[in-house]
Formats: C-alpha cells, sequence, structure tokens
C-alpha cells in the first residue's frame, strides 16, 4: 500500500470515530491558531512597541517603562526567539536611557527620584549599569519622607481622603484638601486601591534596585488585607472594578517578578478567586488590554492552555491584532495606550519559562501571614 492511500485511511478511520488529530503546530485541538502564528502575533507586538519607543517624546516621557517592558519579556519568555528579540531592543534602549540620564539634578522631587530609580534599575537589569547614579540617588531619595514618594504612612490605614496632584500647578496639597492651596483648581481624591497600587511598584523597585523609596515592599504588602474582599463589577461603575482589577494584578506581578515566578493560588486565594470570576467582564467590554493582564495573571496562578479560560482569552487577543501590530484602538493618539495595551497583550500571549513556585521576596509573603 502506497503511504498516500495508508494516510488516507487512516485519516478517514479517525475521522469517523470523530478524534481527528489536530493540525500541525495547532495551540490545541480545536483552536484556530498555531503556535507559530501566536509567536508571530508577539514578534509583531515588540516590533511595534519599540518603534514608538525610539520616537523623542514618547520615550522622554515612558523611556523607564520601554525599557521595562522589554527586559520582563526578555526574562520570562519560553521561546528563544522572542526572548532574544526583546533583549536586544530593550539593551538598545537601556543604553539611550542612560546617556539621557548621566547626572541628576540637585532638589531633584520624588516623581523624578522614583523614575530614575525604575529607570536605572531596568538598565541594570541589561548590564548596562552606573554606580555614581544610584549613589546620587539613594542621597536624594533618603531627603525625603515616607509620605513624600507614597502620600500616605503604610504604618496607618490607607486613606481615603488625600488628594491628586494639581492638574494645573503640579502642587501637592494636604489631606482632605478639595481644592489646590496654591491655585484653588478643584481636586479629585485619590482612590485607596490606586494608592496602594503605585506604593506597591514605587516599594518594589526601590527595594529591588537597592534605594529605600519611603518604605520597603514587605510593609506595603502587609495592608493588601485592608482592602479585601474585592468588589466585582457594579452597574455603570466599570472604573472602581477597573482600579481595583488593576491593583490584584500588580499585587500579583510585583510578587511573582513579572513573570518570573508561579504564585501558589491559596497564598492569594481571594485575589486569584476575582480574576477567575471576572474574568469575561473584559470579553464584554471588547478589553484587549485588560484581557491580557487577566491571561498572564491567571497563568502564574498555574492555568495553562489546557484551561478553557486560557483559550477563550488567547483567541480574544489573537481576533484583535491591529495591521501595525498593536492592540488597542488604532485611532488612539496617546502613545502611552497604544504602547500598554500592546504591552499586555503580548504578556497574556506569552508561554512562560517558571522558575518554580516562589515569591520575589518571600518576606513579603510571611507580612501576609502565608507560611511557605
Amino acid at each position: 500500500m502506497s503511504p498516500s492511500r495508508r494516510l488516507f485511511l487512516i485519516s478517514s478511520v479517525a475521522s469517523r470515530l470523530g478524534t481527528a488529530q489536530p493540525a500541525p503546530d495547532q495551540l490545541w485541538p480545536g483552536s484556530k491558531y498555531t503556535g507559530s502564528q501566536k509567536s508571530k502575533a508577539i514578534q509583531r507586538g515588540l516590533v511595534y512597541i519599540n518603534s514608538i519607543a525610539r520616537k523623542k517624546k514618547n520615550f522622554k516621557d515612558y523611556g523607564s517603562d520601554y525599557i521595562w517592558c522589554f527586559y520582563t519579556i526578555s526574562s520570562s519568555s519560553l521561546d528563544p526567539q522572542i526572548k532574544e528579540m526583546a533583549w536586544r531592543m530593550g539593551q538598545a534602549l537601556a543604553l539611550h536611557w542612560r546617556t539621557m540620564h548621566a547626572t541628576l539634578p540637585e532638589n531633584a522631587s520624588t516623581t523624578m527620584i522614583i523614575d530614575r530609580c525604575f529607570g536605572s534599575y531596568c538598565a541594570d537589569s541589561f548590564g548596562v549599569r552606573d554606580e555614581q547614579i544610584k549613589k546620587a540617588l539613594a542621597a536624594a531619595a533618603s531627603k525625603h519622607s515616607v509620605i513624600d514618594f507614597l502620600d500616605f504612612d503604610p504604618a496607618q490605614p490607607i486613606p481615603s481622603d488625600v488628594p491628586q496632584g494639581c492638574p494645573v500647578c503640579h502642587r501637592r496639597s494636604p489631606r482632605g484638601s478639595t481644592s489646590c492651596v496654591k491655585c484653588h483648581h478643584a481636586l479629585k481624591l485619590q482612590n485607596p486601591y490606586d494608592l496602594l497600587c503605585d506604593a506597591l511598584l514605587t516599594t518594589y523597585s526601590g527595594d529591588r534596585y537597592g534605594v529605600k523609596l519611603g518604605a520597603s515592599f514587605p510593609e506595603i504588602v502587609k495592608l493588601i488585607p485592608s482592602l479585601r474582599p474585592y468588589k466585582g463589577p457594579n452597574g455603570n461603575d466599570d472604573n472602581a472594578f477597573y482600579k481595583t482589577f488593576y491593583t490584584i494584578t500588580h499585587i500579583v506581578y510585583t510578587l511573582n517578578d513579572y513573570g518570573m515566578y508561579r504564585l501558589n493560588p491559596a497564598w492569594l486565594p481571594q485575589e486569584f478567586e476575582f480574576l477567575k470570576t471576572n474574568f469575561k467582564q473584559c470579553l464584554l467590554d471588547n478589553d484587549p488590554e485588560s484581557m491580557g493582564e487577566f491571561l498572564d495573571t491567571l497563568k502564574a496562578f498555574g492555568l495553562t492552555e489546557q484551561d478553557p479560560l486560557i483559550q477563550q482569552g488567547e483567541e480574544f487577543l489573537l481576533d484583535r491584532q491591529n495591521a501595525d501590530g498593536s492592540w488597542g484602538n488604532p485611532k488612539d493618539k496617546d502613545s502611552y495606550n497604544s504602547y500598554h495595551s500592546t504591552w499586555t497583550a503580548v504578556g497574556g500571549l506569552l508561554d512562560f519559562d517558571w522558575r518554580g513556585e516562589r515569591a520575589s521576596f518571600p518576606e513579603a509573603l510571611t507580612s501576609l501571614g502565608v507560611r511557605i
């Protein structure tokens, strides 16, 4: 019997029995996409992010974030081609960032100190180090209080009366202020979830870099239970839901070193349950940016492409990639929105090279009362 005839008979029998074999490289049986198509989509996303990162204004505004994007992908992806591509792009940006920030202005604001520490940690991660700047940043940070950095004292409950910075003159006003103390412009109050999320990112960056930015990361992690239990979507109040959601995803990111480690669901049961229960909200909202964060955080808790949620989410993202390689609204003129949506979508599609089950800072889990 000829080889072609044998293959025909095998496929016919499999079809009649309902056990047809998946197409080569198919993501999972029944998927309309292959692993090669997913890898190509991720690479197109990286090319898009790199193209907008190289624009002068974009890099001036978000340079450290671009570098971190490429580092986290290069260090966590299982795909060697994607790892190499992200590393090459990120290292080039890290070198450029160092040339732009070779000195620190006197009387640098806490906002600048935080960004420079974050950018320096990102550049260090690519092997582009500057020990003199690190010393200057440590000296500058020591001149400021914890409230200067975080807008609250983590030794106390997270407040709900902290005003946002003035959008007109950028002055900070005391707690409880409803108008700017300098120009009297009306002020909005910061959501406690935003305060916690920003504090997690600030202290994670500082502790990783080795410069204290007001408090330690475990001190902030200790506050997480104070914002539980979490509420899901509530009618038309999408804003409150997404503030909660983004805080939860960044609890995961900072505790698993942005895709380096798996987290045991028993360590963060309420966060894991929130993600599983509310997964379909971004489907209803047609929101690729949030979908990316749902996927990579659920994967951090151990879900794989064998799980229907991961399958549904990955196909959702692959269906919605734009012609230029980005995700999100292609008409959006805000460069942050376009690159961040693309970054999160790429993260949601990644196959991760997990380094085992652990936390970035084991003592942070201890502060939550978790025994490892």
